[in-house]
């Protein structure tokens, strides 16, 4: 029965019911890797418009990506492909087509609520359909892969099985299940979230907890501070057996240095380790040169707090307005109406700080270290609907190439995840995650707000005609 005291909901319902109804699965037949001519069949076919297949060359232009069931079987000009005798077109014609966005670091049991004590405690019961909320958001905005990063384990294969099932609209998850620290109790009940921390004291519990993890389910794991360098080794070593990453927070130098030597393989927000600093320490741009460390700076978390306190018409967002039940968005509004009161807000967006974001890009894509798009989308004021494509733009204003970001956003991304041969680039073989974009990322990131279509494993869950919104 579902509990009266939070009717969202039954709105949450009746707005997936439209999306589910377009996802139009294509009949299922075997892919011959070895094709490389016109393919015999095709169920689905995106015709027209600006591809860009995420391997870095020149975009075509009016270009076709024929699928069959969940894979690509062919993508290139219209020239060298026809569209098979009974497949399903969609017109890109004026539109750009491309790879579906991968963000690498999510929360979808939060939606931009300020106060995360009363967050967790009001929604901890609720954390799958909260998380039904967030993925339907991440989807519908382009991102066809997520990787959470510290939600509650249960909650989480609630809702991978229920996108894999097709009973609701999401991207493909990765999940942490959790994450693994050694804090101490008030650390702990500071972070509101009991069920998501592995809380460990030895080497033998956090070689456990991330058996455990793995065990549930992880894709990836996530570690955050106060471990020491044997527990990290221990917890790297683990998820090296299982060809898993190991990812996480760090806290200052002498830490960071520690976790690159330990076989930690992403460093999430770096950035924060060198607070208003302009610069990053070169034995840190060394060490995470030498070990081949990616980097996930999540710059909008930060950005979309000061906008929160310097803009407010910005906490306003009609994007997430729009996908938000109306109950859990009023939660949401109302916790943004004085957000100088928490933590997350006490400097506004500073100017010096702006400007040092960009130089510690700048200097760490200077020196060849592997960086990577995530948003740590559903913080404050950090919205599931926006915060990849705003993280986008972010680096393109900082001055990467367009071409570059984008390949970052997909194919890099997915190397990352250890999926490259199955997702990341219009390739024949790989699975057909697919958006088309009203407009040119090339010539403005901020196109990418305009999603007219999205194919996720060959399903088509908006159509740029009917759309599902």
């Amino acid at each position: 029965m579902v509990p009266t005291r939070h009717p969202w909901r039954h709105n949450l319902l009746a707005a997936l019911v439209p999306i589910l109804a377009c996802a139009a699965p294509a009949a299922a037949q075997p892919f011959d890797g070895e094709r490389d001519s016109q393919p015999e069949s095709a169920t689905l076919a995106i015709v027209g418009g600006l591809l860009i297949d995420g391997h870095e060359g020149p975009p075509l232009s009016g270009g076709i990506v024929l699928v069959n069931g969940d894979r690509i079987v062919a993508a290139g000009s219209r020239e060298a492909l026809a569209v098979p005798a009974g497949a399903e077109v969609i017109d890109a014609t004026g539109m750009t087509v491309m790879p579906g966005l991968i963000d690498v670091h999510v929360h979808l049991d939060i939606l931009g609520h300020s106060d995360y004590q009363h967050w967790h405690g009001t929604h901890r019961p609720d954390y799958a359909d909260v998380m039904a909320v967030s993925a339907r958001q991440l989807l519908m905005s382009g991102v066809t892969t997520a990787v959470d990063l510290a939600g509650n384990p249960d909650a989480l294969v609630a809702t991978q099985r229920r996108i894999e099932s097709g009973a609701i609209p999401g991207p493909r998850v990765i999940a942490s299940m959790g994450w693994i620290t050694n804090w101490t109790a008030e650390q702990v009940g500071r972070h509101h979230r009991r069920t998501h921390t592995v809380n460990v004291r030895t080497v033998e519990e956090a070689r456990g907890a991330a058996r455990t993890a793995i065990a549930q389910g992880a894709g990836i794991l996530k570690v955050h501070t106060g471990l020491s360098e044997a527990q990290l080794r221990a917890i790297a070593a683990e998820a090296g057996r299982r060809g898993l990453r190991v990812t996480g927070h760090v806290g200052d130098r002498d830490d960071l240095l520690m976790r690159i030597r330990s076989g930690q393989d992403g460093i999430e927000h770096l950035y924060l380790s060198a607070g208003d600093s302009p610069s990053i320490h070169p034995d840190v741009i060394q060490g995470l040169v030498d070990r081949q460390t990616w980097v996930v700076p999540t710059m909008i978390q930060t950005m979309a707090q000061g906008l929160a306190v310097e803009w407010p018409d910005r906490r306003d967002n009609r994007r997430a307005r729009a996908l938000t039940p109306p109950d859990l968005w009023a939660d949401v509004r109302r916790s943004l109406e004085n957000p100088r009161r928490f933590g997350y807000f006490g400097g506004g967006l500073r100017v010096n700080r702006f400007e040092a974001m960009g130089a510690k890009l700048r200097q760490l894509r200077d020196a060849g270290v592997r960086l990577l798009v995530g948003t740590d989308a559903g913080t404050p004021l950090n919205f599931h609907t926006d915060a990849t494509w705003q993280e986008m733009d972010l680096m393109v204003g900082f001055g990467f190439p367009p071409m570059e970001v984008l390949v970052t956003a997909t194919r890099r991304n997915a190397e990352y995840l250890g999926l490259g041969d199955e997702i990341g680039s219009l390739t024949p073989g790989k699975r057909a995650d697919i958006i088309v974009v009203d407009g040119n990322p090339l010539l403005s990131m901020r196109d990418l707000r305009n999603v007219a279509a999205i194919v996720k494993d060959g399903r088509v869950y908006k159509r740029p005609d009917a759309g599902a919104r």
